[in-house]
């Protein structure tokens, strides 16, 4: 059953095609159920006596979570709300998609989306407890270590002691994405907490912008007690700023990647700018990101809670074709600017980033980018 919140949502959705235009994934499908209206119609009939099939709840799962068509929402109505307890109606019926169930099997298995025991990080010599810790996240510890070891660096030539754990768990985030906020959910996120407790935290330098906004926002409403959390793109900037870190500049045009949970669910655009700035780059902004009137090689219009988002490490899991379209879409908005070179700020976005790469084009996190220049 919905809750009643779920349920006005739903209806006040259900006949609105105004953020049509903004989701990524039916920008890649075009499809009508893709769309936060073609869900919100679904989910008003579930209620009005439909029973949810594999069709429906299908499509529930072809949603990067993103925020796009909430944070573009004039009316305030959020259409996340009913797509991720229509997820959870899926799972206790039994409806949940094959794509979408194995990474929950290996969520529950691992703790992580990518059903590996093993982390390819390299602790070694690195505190595993301390007053500044880090925390990576999955993907970081999994898939793209090497932005850990990019952000190890960086602390390190900035002379900030810091402990970051060999056996982090899992924050709970990302089965949260899957099966809705259920007490499975806050399980984990209390674990995560006592983890942080264990190690002597009193500040948490958070890698995975996807972590960072589930720490602040649903572990706050839980009353899950945490540490003072700080993402890692303002920690590191704010070093620079402090004359911590001294940057090599270059003069390059490059092109900056908002990811959807770093820049709308946390609210937090200018650090990367900051540290892009740092290094010397020219940034041109990308398509529906920041309008600089000031500046004519910027072609973007629009504001950064309309920026496309490029895909997820559990899109990536569950729907590798879908991903594949959503990598495209924002390479095809680099190319209507004058740069050839994305950056990103997020482990997710940089491994979404990562799967096609055009010809003549170039992808780099931020972090191993700063790790060269100092």
């Amino acid at each position: 059953m919905f809750s009643e919140k779920a349920k006005k949502n739903a209806d006040a959705c259900r006949f609105c095609y105004m953020c049509r235009h903004l989701c990524p994934v039916e920008l890649v499908t075009g499809k009508e159920n893709n769309t936060p209206r073609g869900k919100a119609l679904q989910v008003s009939m579930i209620e009005r006596g439909m029973k949810m099939d594999k069709g429906s709840a299908a499509t529930m799962y072809e949603c990067l979570l993103c925020g796009a068509c909430t944070a573009d929402c004039v009316t305030g109505f959020d259409p996340l709300v009913f797509i991720r307890e229509a997820r959870t109606e899926a799972a206790l019926e039994g409806l949940t998609p094959p794509f979408a169930q194995k990474v929950i099997d290996r969520l529950e298995a691992t703790g992580n989306p990518y059903g590996e025991t093993e982390p390819k990080v390299d602790y070694t010599g690195i505190a595993q407890a301390g007053e500044t810790l880090v925390w990576l996240g999955n993907t970081a510890r999994y898939a793209t270590p090497d932005i850990a070891m990019a952000l190890f660096a960086i602390l390190d030539k900035a002379g900030v002691p810091f402990a970051a754990l060999a056996d982090e768990p899992s924050s709970g985030c990302e089965l949260g994405d899957m099966i809705g906020q259920v007490e499975d959910v806050r399980a984990q996120a209390k674990k995560a907490g006592e983890a942080m407790a264990k190690a002597g935290a009193k500040r948490v330098v958070v890698l995975d912008s996807h972590d960072c906004a589930f720490f602040l926002h649903e572990c706050k409403d839980w009353g899950v007690e945490l540490p003072e959390i700080v993402t890692a793109t303002s920690f590191v900037a704010q070093l620079i700023a402090d004359g911590r870190l001294s940057v090599h500049k270059k003069d390059e045009i490059v092109s900056y990647h908002d990811a959807a949970r770093l820049a709308r669910d946390i609210g937090e655009q200018e650090p990367p700018r900051a540290i892009i700035a740092a290094m010397g780059a020219q940034l041109h902004e990308l398509y529906l990101n920041e309008k600089d009137n000031k500046n004519p090689a910027n072609k973007a219009c629009g504001s950064f809670v309309r920026a496309r988002e490029c895909g997820s490490a559990i899109m990536g899991q569950m729907r590798p074709d879908l991903a594949l379209g959503l990598a495209k879409n924002r390479y095809s908005d680099l190319l209507r600017t004058d740069s050839r070179i994305l950056i990103s700020a997020d482990p997710q976005a940089a491994e979404a980033l990562r799967l096609c790469v055009p010809e003549g084009c170039e992808t780099r996190d931020l972090f191993v980018m700063l790790s060269e220049r100092i």
